[in-house]
């Protein structure tokens, strides 16, 4: 058991935070797959779309500096995902709320890639016209969206540690995904520390600060709540007392 009080803030109470991932109501451990599909299974889907824009690309007959330019982002992203599976399946206890939607987000990109690649390739006249007049544009725009993923996962894998935990620390820094909210990138990593932290001291940091901006304002409550912060912060694992009234939940 740990307690810390820090001035103006929390006692944190930790309890059984030496390792495994955080156990929420009923003895399930947060972050395990209930259903639908697994973080492997979803990741996959990005990994395919990268290696079916490589060959697109392969391919291209227009615009093939472009389509290289393409290719060597999309190589990048592809290792990059590659990394995140072998992170995020080293721990049967995985935050998986910013991997799932850093992924689809990846995911979307490749698939508009896929769309612009396929338009390089042999074709009549007046479809090469159309492309040579929007084409420029088009991957100017896929450019930014492609640099927009590999940001989303360099920040995702300095979250991860290689071995299936959260990487030593608090990551605060800001994915391109949550540029305009920057409060949803402190909980996935907060909330990543409490759930997947080695060090008990990070994982009692993590919680206070959860609990510090769950009593700032109610729309961090309710991102929290969203995001998967609640169990967490159950008895039978970290429970934070503000030393305020508690406010209530939406």
């Amino acid at each position: 058991m740990m307690i810390s009080r820090r001035p103006g803030g929390a006692i944190v109470h930790a309890a059984g935070l030496t390792g495994g991932g955080v156990m929420g109501p009923g003895g399930v451990a947060v972050g395990t797959v209930l259903g639908g599909k697994n973080i492997e299974g979803e990741l996959s889907l990005p990994i395919l779309l990268a290696e079916r824009v490589r060959k697109a690309v392969a391919e291209a007959e227009s615009f093939k500096t472009e389509c290289a330019e393409v290719g060597k982002q999309v190589d990048q992203l592809a290792t990059m995902l590659r990394s995140a599976v072998r992170r995020a399946t080293a721990s049967p206890t995985v935050y998986d709320r910013p991997v799932r939607r850093i992924v689809a987000e990846a995911a979307k990109t490749l698939d508009r890639a896929m769309a612009v690649i396929r338009r390089c390739k042999r074709a009549g006249f007046l479809r090469r016209v159309v492309s040579i007049t929007t084409g420029s544009t088009d991957f100017r725009k896929l450019s930014g969206l492609l640099d927009a993923s590999i940001g989303d996962l360099r920040w995702l894998l300095s979250v991860y540690s290689d071995d299936g935990g959260a990487a030593g620390g608090i990551v605060l820094s800001l994915p391109p995904i949550a540029s305009t909210d920057p409060i949803l990138s402190w909980v996935w990593s907060y909330l990543a520390t409490v759930q997947m932290g080695s060090a008990v001291s990070d994982r009692v940091e993590a919680a206070h600060s959860l609990a510090n901006l769950a009593l700032d304002n109610d729309r961090n409550k309710q991102i929290i709540m969203e995001e998967g912060g609640v169990p967490p912060l159950y008895p039978s694992s970290v429970t934070a007392l503000p030393l305020r009234p508690r406010l209530p939940l939406p």
